[in-house]
């Protein structure tokens, strides 16, 4: 039983040390762009929209911490000592501070690496997968509770700005007589044309978690498709290839990367 509690206090001193290590190095090269602890992003060509090594990294120390609470108080205090860790902080514990600067400082790393992205759907749709990662599994613990309510109002915001870089200017081709959507090709022609090239383009984007991926299909399918029928109707025509029932079948393999 010893040799068991030993080596359980072991790995949380690991888990407060690491999380420390990099605490130290994201307030000094968060805009760093060759911080080996990124390595994993590709960008900007093979930008990837998967959750980050990282981002499972630190979420994986904060678990055991709020797993482990009460010895962990104790051993971030030694930890600090051996470490010079000073809280930022000052109305909680040591240990809570850390969790709290930890997500706080993966959220601006995140955020600062997705900026590499030359595409700006894939670029939200990274923001979306490792946010909602975060929050998923962070919600339970209660000290980080007001943050994961800020958070989860962040991941909407991303959802929403993802659905207007990617499908605002497919339906545009509807409505607006702008130059993407002049030229030999009717309304219609030019929407199915677009929705297309997009569909295609993200279609094997990953979006690990089933209920991310289904919220997200959702939200595509609720933007695009009644704007569609509304168009047909008002302007009392039918679909040249795709009928709306067509774009919904299509809409729900989105995101199987």
């Amino acid at each position: 039983m010893a040799s068991l509690l030993s080596s359980k206090q072991g790995e949380l001193a690991e888990a407060i040390w690491n999380m420390m290590e990099e605490m130290s190095r994201t307030r000094l090269t968060v805009t760093d762009d060759n911080d080996g602890s990124w390595r994993g992003v590709q960008t900007p060509e093979g930008s990837s929209s998967d959750i980050h090594e990282l981002t499972r990294a630190m979420v994986s120390y904060i678990v055991l911490l709020s797993t482990n609470w009460a010895t962990g108080h104790q051993l971030v205090d030694e930890a600090a000592q051996l470490r010079g860790y000073v809280p930022r902080f000052d109305k909680v514990s040591p240990l809570t501070s850390l969790v709290m600067e930890t997500v706080s400082c993966l959220e601006e790393k995140l955020a600062e690496k997705s900026r590499s992205f030359q595409n700006q759907s894939l670029r939200f749709l990274f923001l979306t997968n490792n946010s909602y990662f975060i929050w998923e599994q962070l919600s339970p613990t209660l000290v980080l509770e007001s943050h994961m309510a800020a958070l989860a109002r962040k991941i909407e915001n991303y959802i929403q700005t993802y659905l207007q870089v990617s499908w605002a200017p497919v339906l545009s081709c509807l409505y607006n007589s702008t130059p993407l959507c002049m030229g030999r090709y009717s309304s219609p022609a030019k929407f199915e044309s677009e929705f297309q090239k997009t569909y295609n383009a993200q279609k094997f984007w990953k979006v690990p978690d089933p209920k991310l991926r289904r919220r997200l299909r959702v939200a595509v399918i609720d933007k695009v498709i009644p704007s569609f029928q509304k168009y047909l109707e008002y302007n009392g025509i039918s679909p040249l290839k795709i009928t709306p029932h067509d774009l919904m079948d299509m809409l729900q393999e989105l995101f199987e990367g």
